[in-house]
């Protein structure tokens, strides 16, 4: 028997306290960390496969920074290669490499980094993971949570395979990553009591085993050196202090062991805790709000704007990368701390999003002539530049501030306006290219009001056709107002597209030649749970309102908007028993805005809630009408297929969840629901899609839960986690179920007012992207600067051929990892032209090239 002692503790970053509160302490366990790397020859230790403790300890002690260098040096603390540990599921595949690429460039400063993927307490794992781990040269996955009755079969050593192939060795924690902490001052006692979990471990097949001596929080046992001495007597083997990667060289190869293909979502032998999905929905919409602004414009466009001679973005970027991945870490973007943390992460959200947006608007600016002061042409006519985001061309509706710099200039005796602003101080209208657009007055606070009486507003149309990644210009010009025709009609159409407000409320859809009746409806449910879990309070119920008022909206632009707002009576929390719903009722208001547009197949629906009930789930249901076995819905990397049977969970902890966590579209029957940043749905096999827009609960955890038999966290109360107030969430029902018309709807467009000096041409195509199921996962500068990465997906189950069309020329490309390290020439397939690269695509696979240009 090869038992390896590795002592280490779990830091969460922020969970039940604050950052800082728990900083103080990381303070602390850090300082007796080194402190017995000096003392003691032999001591290793794991720091929890973060890199972003290593920032939050040399922030407070910058002095100890050599003594971290050499005890990674001689390998004898294990660092990175996350830089946060994230939850698994509810952040997006590129937000994981990020987390990554910025965790292994942290570590790296202080010396080799860990090959080992060390997820302890995540909440389940995609099934793209091995594909993800792998891309990044990492050996082992070392993980708790998230086996269902694979488990069984599989024994705690086993291969996980990604959907493409990608393999890597899974070693599961039996006992967790704490069934070796708080060592008793008693050597003897504490290696009996080792020695006993040490054969504990063997019999279920760890090979080797792994004692985890450490816990949440806890500082280092000191008495590691005495107690293995004293073990080594105990057990037939030998035994070693030693970091993951050790045990990982020791583990059988993956192609020896039983092997495994698909996510962990189950709760076999631990707490699997679904709920996090559905807590604190604001905070997941937020997060996927700044995912697709970093991932699907900043990023791409600051790629772009390198070839085309701009600034270097890389580390305005990189800044705001790094304050959204610390909101996600497992219990931060989960939803299930405290309220002192979660509005903590408020702040570090704005600082993303500020950034990120601001990043972007300079780029776009520059790219549509403005010069570094961002002045305009001192006119009421202007250049409108709209910008599309996407691989191929398309129409979609943009909305423009009309925000002129600058705005005024002041000497002494002298006060002048931009044209643009006195324009505005009647009923301002503007027409783009001749045709009336949409002028909506500015709700921004943010927006500058200099003069009294001035509208602030923006323009809205439809821009047509809009080269791959590239831009169009129209002409602004101030016209007589055209405003919406408002009136109480039941109906808007848009070409083969339409809604109809049922009296009820709902919605009915055509699109992609399909009907679909009843849709939006509202289904409430009574929630005694915590934010770890959803524990029902008697039936849900299919409600309905108490009030409703419908209102059309048509502009000559041919953008229309039906607007329903629903008054419901919902309990107002839960009688005091927490075993019934309060006879109490409160009004809780739903309004949904449905927009269609020429030239658009799909409609687009902002849903806003005003809760104010407590402890209940309140989900948005989605019929189509005839029974569903299977489903579509996108995952991490991937479109999976699902299905609606109940899963056998005999024997397990807890038990199996009926909902599932998706990454942006949901495709049942032929409905096709796109929902960024609501990631809790559910599928019946009478095929009605439920998706979670409010879960509301009092408590951080509870004890007492039916759903869940073992408790999850501290007895918290966490008034937040209740959601009072308005929830926004933006949803599309699409034709077909493709990631790219879900991206495409998520993306949209963007528009600014250009300048006389254009770097990007109007009608230039920068980057287009041919292949069947082949889409565009990510375009960004090169981590370490030199060049551009491009990365591809193939959606579907067949191999695909990839065409990628420049607008530029390309000097040199190259095939490389997730990691962005070059791969051999054989290994890649590429056909590279000048402007040109063409590649094989395997069945869900993904592939990564770097450009370089001239």
């Amino acid at each position: 028997m090869d038992v390896f002692l590795v002592s280490h503790f779990h830091w969460d970053r922020e969970w039940y306290r604050p950052m800082e509160a728990f900083r103080a302490r990381l303070v602390d366990a850090v300082d007796a960390v080194l402190d017995l790397l000096a003392d003691d020859p032999g001591y290793c230790f794991v720091l929890d496969g973060q890199a972003v403790v290593i920032e939050d300890y040399l922030a407070i002690r910058p002095g100890r920074r050599g003594e971290l260098e050499t005890g990674v040096r001689q390998g004898r603390l294990g660092v990175g290669p996350w830089y946060v540990q994230p939850d698994s599921l509810l952040p997006s595949g590129e937000a994981h490499v990020r987390n990554l690429l910025i965790g292994r460039r942290v570590a790296r400063q202080l010396g080799p980094v860990s090959t080992v993927a060390y997820v302890p307490d995540s909440f389940g794992h995609p099934a793209q993971f091995p594909q993800l781990l792998r891309g990044f040269g990492l050996d082992g996955f070392v993980y708790w949570r998230g086996n269902g009755s694979e488990l069984d079969r599989l024994g705690p050593r086993w291969c996980w395979r990604a959907p493409d192939g990608s393999e890597i060795r899974a070693l599961h924690l039996t006992e967790g990553y704490f069934g070796a902490a708080a060592l008793d001052a008693d050597p003897d006692v504490a290696a009996a009591r080792l020695a006993g979990l040490a054969a504990k471990l063997a019999e279920h097949g760890e090979e080797p085993v792994l004692l985890m001596n450490g816990f949440d929080h806890l500082p280092p046992d000191s008495n590691t050196g005495e107690v293995a001495e004293r073990l080594t007597g105990q057990v037939d083997g030998t035994v070693r202090r030693a970091l993951l990667d050790d045990a990982v060289a020791a583990t059988p190869p993956a192609d020896s062991v039983d092997s495994f293909e698909g996510e962990l979502v189950g709760g076999r032998i631990a707490n699997l805790l679904q709920g996090v999905w559905s807590a604190r929905m604001p905070l997941k919409l937020r997060n996927r709000r700044i995912e697709a602004l970093l991932e699907g414009w900043a990023e791409p466009f600051a790629a772009l704007g390198e070839v085309l001679g701009l600034h270097d973005e890389h580390a305005a970027l990189d800044l705001a990368w790094r304050s959204l991945l610390k909101n996600q870490a497992h219990d931060s973007i989960c939803g299930c701390s405290t309220d002192a943390t979660h509005e903590r992460m408020i702040g570090r959200y704005d600082d993303a999003e500020r950034l990120g947006a601001e990043t972007l608007r300079r780029l776009l600016e520059r790219l549509a002539g403005r010069d570094p002061i961002r002045r305009l042409p001192e006119s009421v006519e202007q250049q409108v530049v709209v910008f599309n985001p996407s691989p191929h061309p398309r129409s979609d509706v943009v909305r423009v501030p009309i925000a002129p710099e600058p705005a005024m200039r002041m000497t002494i005796g002298e006060l002048w306006f931009h044209p643009l602003m006195i324009s505005s101080l009647d009923e301002p209208g503007f027409s783009v290219d001749g045709r009336p657009a949409r002028v909506i007055e500015s709700t921004d606070p943010g927006r500058l009001r200099w003069i009294p009486g001035q509208h602030v507003c923006d323009v809205e149309f439809v821009a047509e056709d809009v080269p791959p990644f590239g831009c169009r210009r129209y002409r602004l010009q101030p016209c007589e107002p055209a405003p919406d025709d408002v009136d109480d009609g039941l109906d808007v159409a848009a070409g083969d597209v339409g809604v109809s407000a049922t009296p009820d409320g709902r919605l009915d859809v055509r699109v992609g030649g399909r009907r679909w009746d009843g849709l939006f409806g509202i289904e409430d449910h009574g929630d005694r749970g915590d934010s770890y879990d959803f524990d029902p309070v008697g039936d849900a119920m299919v409600v309905e309102p108490s009030a409703v008022t419908v209102t059309r909206t048509r502009h000559p632009s041919g953008i229309q908007t039906l607007t329903t707002e629903r008054t419901f009576g919902l309990p107002a929390g839960l009688e005091t028993s927490r075993d019934a719903r309060s006879s109490v009722t409160t009004e809780t208001t739903v309004i949904t805005r449905a927009v269609v547009a020429p030239g658009l197949e799909r409609v687009d629906v902002v849903v806003e809630i005003d809760n104010r009930a407590d402890d209940h789930r309140l989900r948005l249901l989605f019929p189509t009408g005839s029974p569903a076995e299977r489903f579509r819905a996108a995952s991490t990397f991937d479109v999976v297929e699902r299905s609606t049977a109940e899963v056998d969970d005999t024997g397990w902890i807890q038990p199996a969840p009926t909902t599932f966590c998706h990454h942006g579209f949901v495709e049942v029957n032929g409905l096709v629901v796109a929902a960024p940043g609501l990631p809790e749905a559910e599928v019946t096999s009478d095929g009605v899609l439920a998706l979670t827009l409010v879960r509301g609960v009092g408590w951080l955890a509870r004890m007492d839960l039916r759903s869940r038999p073992l408790p999850a966290g501290p007895l918290m109360e966490a008034a937040g986690a209740q959601v009072p107030g308005r929830v926004k969430a933006r949803i599309s029902i699409l034709p077909r179920g493709e990631w790219r018309a879900a991206r495409d709807a998520e993306l949209g467009m963007r528009g600014v007012l250009g300048g006389p000096s254009p770097r990007l041409d109007d009608g230039r195509a920068m980057v287009g992207l041919s292949g069947e199921g082949v889409v565009l996962s990510a375009l960004k500068p090169a981590d370490d600067g030199d060049g551009v990465v491009i990365r591809l997906l193939n959606t579907t189950g067949r191999d695909s051929h990839a065409a990628l069309r420049f607008g530029f020329a390309v000097t040199d490309v190259v095939a490389c990892s997730l990691d962005e390290q070059p791969l051999s020439p054989r290994d890649s397939g590429l056909q590279a032209g000048s402007q040109d690269v063409q590649l094989e695509v395997p069945a869900h696979a993904l592939r990564s090239l770097r450009l370089r240009s001239r």
